[in-house]
């Protein structure tokens, strides 16, 4: 296939996607049009979750039986951790750095309620999704051997917990979190939101030992670095804002008041160059880019995401060294959709990476359709 025909069809596949875009209704269109499978699957498997916390009636054999007499005995409701208020405060207090949270921890659980939680994630995750939040666990492994510092550390340190009660009639939400990983998840009949979603990684890249080489966060990084490098000289001069890479990312609450959390809204703006100024070639690499991201959840969660989204209405800027292993930083973003990466701390060996949404983060767009509906 010749160079050409790459790149027509490049732009041919970029085409589809800005129409598709520009067709959807801004505010309502894909995203509360989900197939209503998703809810069903995500309502079912965390319904069989709490139901496994409930004291029945311990029948002969059953391994858990126990337990449940331990927590009659101390007045202990794994069932009262894992379920919170729906509009809890703890809900929009997302942390991706090692901290105890609310919510049932998989420490806690026992292994059936584990098989329960995993079915849960691929339920709502897509097959690369999973496999990127099972592989940042498993750094947590690796940085439990290098540490002794009383951070709660290892793969057991994930924290399950629903916001209000699952259902196919109200609105309600779950967040999966612990050391580099934040799910967070509004769910109603026919609507997704997914945001704020965080991965990490410490190390992003194991230096030594089995695991040398390994790196969870591959994509996003390569990708990223060989869009800067594609560009011309005068086009790396609109993106790059800057020599030196910030410290962290910008769209985070950490070390913030809680007053102040949402001030990225305003504060963050497109910068660098747009991605409808680059050449076709350069476009695809960005669309490859925004599917890295978006993808993390089952399909007809992400396409609905994504034909929400116009490529050629983000701007990508760049901050730090181009060259790999140097701190280095760059941000995709539009009028809503805000995508960070950075990989500066320990060397430049240690990735933060978030996905935002001004308007959805925890489904706030969602609930209000849905309170506006139910009192026509």
């Amino acid at each position: 296939m010749t160079r050409k025909l790459i790149l027509s069809l490049s732009a041919l596949v970029l085409a589809m996607s800005t129409a598709s875009a520009q067709q959807a209704a801004p505010g309502a269109g894909p995203l509360d049009d989900i197939d209503i499978r998703v809810t069903e699957d995500m309502v079912r498997t965390a319904q069989a979750i709490l139901e496994s916390t409930r004291d029945g009636v311990p029948q002969q054999g059953d391994r858990d039986a126990g337990f449940n007499r331990v927590e009659r005995m101390v007045g202990y409701s794994r069932e009262a951790l894992l379920n919170l208020p729906a509009e809890d405060e703890a809900k929009r207090d997302w942390v991706y750095w090692p901290r105890f949270r609310v919510g049932l921890t998989l420490e806690y659980m026992t292994a059936e309620q584990r098989m329960l939680v995993h079915d849960f994630l691929q339920a709502s995750l897509s097959a690369v999704g999973y496999l990127k939040t099972v592989h940042v666990m498993q750094t947590e492994e690796i940085l439990s051997l290098w540490e002794d510092i009383g951070l709660p550390r290892g793969n057991e340190k994930y924290w399950l917990v629903f916001f209000g009660t699952p259902s196919m009639d109200e609105p309600w939400g779950w967040r999966f979190e612990g050391h580099h990983v934040s799910l967070n998840v509004s769910v109603a009949p026919g609507s997704v939101r997914v945001t704020p979603t965080f991965f990490g990684a410490d190390p992003a890249e194991v230096p030594q030992g089995p695991q040398a080489g390994f790196r969870p966060h591959a994509a996003v990084e390569d990708l990223g670095r060989s869009l800067i490098l594609s560009m011309n000289g005068s086009q790396q001069e609109i993106a790059i804002l800057s020599d030196e890479a910030p410290r962290e990312i910008f769209a985070t609450n950490l070390g913030r008041p809680r007053d102040e959390w949402d001030a990225w809204k305003q504060a963050l703006q497109p910068e660098g160059i747009a991605v409808a100024d680059l050449g076709p070639e350069q476009r695809h690499m960005v669309q490859r880019l925004l599917n890295e991201v978006v993808t993390t959840y089952r399909p007809e969660i992400s396409e609905a995401y994504l034909n929400t989204i116009d490529v050629d209405g983000l701007s990508f800027a760049w901050m730090g060294s181009t060259q790999r292993r140097e701190p280095h930083y760059y941000r995709l973003q539009g009028a809503d959709f805000v995508f960070e990466y950075d990989n500066v701390q320990d060397n430049a060996n240690h990735v933060h990476t978030v996905w935002r949404s001004k308007s959805g983060d925890f489904g706030d767009d969602l609930l209000s359709e849905h309170y506006q509906s139910a009192h026509r």
